[in-house]
């Protein structure tokens, strides 16, 4: 919880209205306040070793974006984890998100949220 306060902090264009930090997982709403949305870096092809190939292109991280934030953010905790030293702490590469649309979707989501701690003993993934 202490990491999600610092990360309201640290980002100013962000707002964390609802969370829960599970054992092994954390969910947030994560309200973006960005005045405006700025352009997206041009791509890029990063230089490899010879006999390697790379498929695609790699993109930079939008400033203001919920990509950048989350990047962050477990930055951050995992910087947090080694100091204190837990070593097995890692996370999942990547996360999943979606734009909540109206109220009555908000109101769902919260709720699973404020209540997700109550179904712990029936998680599939619990350590």
């Amino acid at each position: 919880m202490k990491q999600i306060k610092m990360a309201m902090e640290m980002k100013k264009n962000i707002k964390i209205t609802e969370y829960v930090v599970m054992p092994n997982h954390v969910h947030l709403i994560v309200i973006l306040k960005n005045q405006e949305i700025s352009k997206v870096p041009e791509s890029s092809h990063l230089p490899l070793g010879d006999g390697f190939v790379r498929s695609g292109r790699i993109h930079p991280l939008q400033k203001g974006s919920l990509g950048s934030f989350v990047n962050s953010y477990k930055g951050h905790v995992t910087r947090s984890c080694k100091a204190q030293n837990f070593v097995d702490f890692g996370w999942q590469n990547r996360f999943h998100d979606r734009i909540i649309r109206d109220e009555k979707e908000y109101q769902r989501i919260a709720t699973y949220i404020n209540e997700n701690i109550q179904n712990w003993n029936d998680d599939s993934e619990k350590m």
